[in-house]
């Protein structure tokens, strides 16, 4: 696996270390092409933080890297006169072993929280206290099919064993532990889960290419979905006021029935065997 690396924003830094926020998106380079950046000052050049509206500064006392392994939502951008190669990161859940670190002006750094998998999520070294727990989508992230159930997963162990995880102590079964961030999970090999896969749930909202990451339903009973848009179509995205999370980043609440085109695929990296996952069970987005 290769190491990517992610400037982040002083909203979603406090995001992951005091909500337990557990995803990602945007664009990303190679840990490799940036080494020689070691203060907030080169950092802010190599990842191209000065656009309009920036909340990074390159004044700033320190800056928050995100630091991953690749997984199967990046997509490579050719960006012209952009110095390192770039990727894009649709919507994903953070990925087993990520870790959040602080860069200082003076070229120090310190690990302020890391991510262990989507049972244990995350654990903070520097502030002291115990993240709250962000809730599981089955939109995004590993899903594994293990006694005849969907669960929400991992991979880890290089594709030897699944975590699985569960927001309640489980009715029936036997052998699940609670995390100390209060998760139930259990860690099985990977031949005892029959289904293997990530969903990838895309519809347009107005026209907008977009990507469904969440769903439930509000007071009223209606449901309503979370997207995250998908594409380079900025423009429209600002005309229809979603909420720029950060550059090329756009994201809103709508209600489920007013998506179309709905579209649900599954993603296999062959790093998931043995095999492709057979039989999806595919879910729906449900109208109001």
């Amino acid at each position: 696996m290769t190491l990517m690396q992610k400037a982040i924003t002083p909203a979603q830094s406090r995001a992951h270390v005091q909500a337990g926020y557990d995803r990602m998106a945007g664009y990303v380079v190679r840990a490799d092409d940036v080494a020689f950046a070691t203060t907030p000052a080169q950092l802010f050049e190599v990842h191209g933080l000065g656009y309009p509206g920036s909340p990074f500064s390159p004044d700033a006392p320190y800056l928050d890297l995100l630091r991953f392994e690749s997984g199967p939502q990046l997509q490579y951008r050719d960006v012209p006169g952009y110095i390192v190669p770039l990727w894009w990161l649709r919507h994903s859940r953070v990925t087993p072993g990520a870790e959040l670190v602080r860069v200082f002006a003076d070229g120090s750094t310190t690990l302020l929280a890391r991510y262990g998998d989507v049972g244990t999520a995350w654990s903070v070294t520097q502030l002291g206290h115990r993240p709250a727990l962000a809730s599981l989508s089955r939109c995004v992230g590993p899903v594994a099919k293990w006694h005849s159930a969907y669960l929400e997963a991992d991979v880890v162990d290089g594709g030897h064993t699944v975590v699985l995880a569960l927001a309640n102590p489980p009715l029936a079964e036997t052998g699940f532990q609670q995390a100390p961030s209060g998760r139930w999970f259990r860690r099985v090999p990977r031949e005892d889960v029959s289904e293997l896969f990530e969903l990838d749930l895309t519809a347009r909202w107005n026209g907008l290419s977009v990507r469904v990451v969440d769903q439930w339903q509000d007071a009223q009973r209606y449901v309503v979905a979370r997207i995250s848009h998908l594409g380079d179509d900025l423009d429209h995205a600002e005309h229809l006021r979603l909420d720029r999370v950060e550059a090329g980043v756009y994201e809103a609440v709508v209600y489920a029935a007013e998506l179309t085109d709905i579209q649900t695929n599954q993603v296999v990296p062959h790093t998931w065997a043995p095999g492709p996952a057979a039989g999806l069970r595919r879910p729906t987005v449900q109208a109001r």
